[in-house]
């Protein structure tokens, strides 16, 4: 077994970071409880979600990463692929 000593302050950093990222995970649930990965989502549903703006939506339409349809004027972007989005940031969040 391997001890290994850190200062307070980082330690209360790290507990910070894991609450922050607990919370992060609830808000993300509560906003795809009733989602099914086959389900099809609105611009502005897909903005809420993943909490960016919807020009921000369509940069990632634009640039090839998140699956859309074009439904008449309005597009609708893949459940599954925004789930792939959050845990990709999540990922990301855990690394930084």
């Amino acid at each position: 077994m391997e001890v290994v000593q850190i200062e307070k302050e980082v330690l209360d950093m790290m507990f910070e970071r894991m609450a922050y990222l607990h919370d992060m995970i609830h808000t993300l649930f509560d906003r795809l409880r009733d989602k099914k990965p086959r389900d099809w989502l609105t611009l502005e549903e897909t903005a809420e979600i993943l909490n960016i703006s919807t020009r921000q939506v369509r940069n990632l339409q634009n640039g090839g990463r998140i699956g859309f349809i074009r439904h008449g004027r309005k597009c609708c972007y893949k459940a599954e692929d925004v789930y792939a989005i959050i845990i990709k940031s999540l990922c990301l969040h855990q690394i930084s």
